[in-house]
């Protein structure tokens, strides 16, 4: 440990950590790099059941934990799942298991809402340490430096029905390029409410209160009347690009939804085929009949069906074979995750594969870097979607998006 203290190693001098290692020599040679690093708020234990019994001790107040997945009596996987109720949320793993187990364990690891810095490789690598806790002390900054306005905010029903009334309720829009030429090939759309307190906000924020309210057919309406009238602009500069829309599962239960589409489009002048209904595919997986009605009676007039964030939900094959999709939207977890772990190429490849074999056409979602565009790209994907390529935007910057259109790389 010959490295001089630097900038960094001043930044996370403060943390507080708990380090779990059953194996004495390892234990205390992490504890003599934390001090190295100038942390001198350590504590170790050398089982789980020593490390719960200081986090009781200290109420959790604790930054970071790291712990060895492998241990004897109670795993490492145990012990964060226990240490999470105690308010610990950073967690830094050093194990030496496979990678495809080590993928399981961190899946695992998120569906405790706990922050995974990082797997520190054994014997202790200073520099990869350092970073990790940097990342946590970003990350401590961050949150006690969040404003009042980041807190959840409950909006009510009737908060919402004003502002239908007052059609605050918007769409953006997320270009989709074409693979082989990179060039902008349709849009999703998004819906954003422009809030008068609190700005653009997303989906999460109110979709939610509008189902259970009931409220969700009339922001289906609202957005895709708005959005068609878009479309109309874009025919205009030449450029009659296709438009995915998200419709609720709700919305799609509705049997007279088919017809009131239908009508709506025809209306506008926009051709069905210009359309893409996405429905997610959990949501194929739970509502089976009427769902498979509307979605039916709309291909039928001649719209294209997409099955969203494939990969994610639980609807079998015969389910895949009998509805009427066009398309499959591979979910952004086996883009972002393929790059890095063998099994998630193997399934990404499986599903284009199969999408392939069945016709249907494939977009590739959540691409936010050089390597996982060239990674779909290889994979033989016909379409892309993410930050990388283009950030979601409303209808003005659009038009100017789509009038000066270049290849993304």
């Amino acid at each position: 440990m010959t490295s001089q203290p630097d900038a960094v190693a001043n930044t996370i001098s403060g943390l507080k950590v708990l380090v779990l290692e059953d194996q004495s020599f390892q234990r205390n040679l992490l504890v003599g790099v934390l001090h190295h690093l100038g942390i001198t708020a350590v504590e170790s234990a050398g089982d789980g059941s020593a490390a719960l019994d200081a986090l009781k001790r200290t109420q959790g107040e604790f930054d970071v934990a790291i712990c060895d997945l492998r241990m004897e009596g109670m795993d490492g996987i145990e012990f964060i799942r226990r240490a999470a109720n105690y308010s610990v949320k950073s967690f830094i793993v050093t194990s030496a298991i496979d990678t495809g187990l080590l993928a399981s364990a961190e899946a695992v690891l998120r569906s405790y809402n706990t922050r995974l810095l990082g797997v520190l490789p054994k014997p202790v690598n200073i520099d990869c340490l350092k970073g990790m806790l940097a990342d946590c002390k970003k990350a401590k900054v961050q949150e006690m430096a969040a404003p009042a306005s980041a807190v959840k905010v409950v909006h009510t029903t009737s908060e919402i029905r004003e502002g239908l009334a007052n059609n605050q309720f918007i769409p953006y829009f997320q270009p989709k390029f074409c693979l082989e030429t990179g060039m902008p090939s349709g849009v999703e759309m998004l819906a954003r409410w422009a809030h008068p307190g609190f700005g653009i906000l997303s989906p999460a924020a109110f979709v939610p209160a509008m189902e259970e309210a009931g409220l969700i057919d009339a922001l289906s309406d609202s957005l895709f009347s708005h959005a068609l009238t878009c479309a109309r602009e874009w025919s205009q500069i030449g450029c009659d690009i296709g438009m995915a829309i998200n419709l609720s599962p709700l919305t799609l239960q509705n049997t007279d939804m088919p017809n009131q589409i239908g009508s709506l489009v025809r209306r506008y002048g926009i051709a069905p085929g210009r359309i893409t209904i996405e429905v997610t595919e959990t949501a194929v997986s739970q509502n089976v009949s009427g769902l498979m009605e509307s979605l039916t009676r709309l291909r039928m007039q001649g719209f294209a069906i997409s099955v969203d964030d494939f990969g994610t939900g639980y609807s079998s094959l015969l389910q895949l074979s009998e509805m009427p999709f066009t398309e499959i939207k591979i979910d952004r977890n086996f883009v972002s995750g393929a790059t890095e772990n063998r099994k998630t190429t193997l399934i990404a490849e499986s599903i284009v594969d199969l999408a392939k074999k069945l016709d249907l056409h494939t977009v590739a979602e959540g691409v936010e870097t050089r390597a996982e565009l060239d990674f779909i790209r290889k994979l033989g994907c016909e379409t892309g979607q993410g930050y990388f390529l283009a950030k979601p935007m409303n209808q003005m910057d659009l038009m100017k998006f789509l009038a000066s259109a270049r290849r993304p790389g």
